[in-house]
């Protein structure tokens, strides 16, 4: 009776593994490290930093469209260069270490961004002090200034796209 049970068990144990070899399961998400030092999901990073460029483009569309009007909403120009600066600030916490293709997640970021960080961080800033530079100008309700720092903002995206983002076919 204890070599049945011995069997039963045993053909049950490589029942089971049979099929559990079959079964590959969900594999677990990537993670990373962020600023805070608390590991993070790739996934959302990359949605986070997704979503922060798009507001950025949003709120440069707003500035370029309002600064086109006869008669400049300048509001409407400061509200969209203090969202610029904000979201610009946010820029290098979403792009911990990990959180390129490496890790297995579908990103446009190139390696560039971790291989120079000094470089990735002053194009950055750039953006950040465009931003600044074109609510100086909507406060001022200066067209041309503001003008001018919207050629700086295009520059800054520009270059940073040209260095460390994955170019588009």
């Amino acid at each position: 009776m204890a070599s049945k049970t011995i069997l039963t068990t045993t053909l049950t144990a490589i029942a089971l593994a049979a099929a559990m070899t079959g079964c590959k399961g969900s594999e677990p998400a990537a993670t990373t490290t962020g600023a805070s030092g608390e590991p993070v999901s790739v996934s959302e990073t990359i949605e986070a930093r997704e979503a922060n460029f798009k507001a950025i483009a949003k709120a440069n569309k707003a500035a370029k469209e309002a600064l086109e009007d006869d008669q400049p909403d300048f509001a409407v120009v400061g509200a969209s260069a203090t969202s610029i600066q904000t979201d610009a600030g946010k820029i290098l916490d979403l792009f911990p270490k990990g959180s390129g293709k490496e890790s297995g997640e579908k990103t446009e970021a190139l390696p560039a961004i971790w291989d120079k960080p000094a470089e990735f961080k002053t194009a950055a800033d750039r953006l950040a002090t465009a931003a600044g530079k074109l609510k100086t100008a909507a406060d001022a309700k200066d067209a041309a200034a503001a003008k001018l720092a919207m050629g700086e903002i295009g520059g800054a995206c520009k270059g940073c796209h040209e260095n460390f983002r994955e170019k588009k076919q």
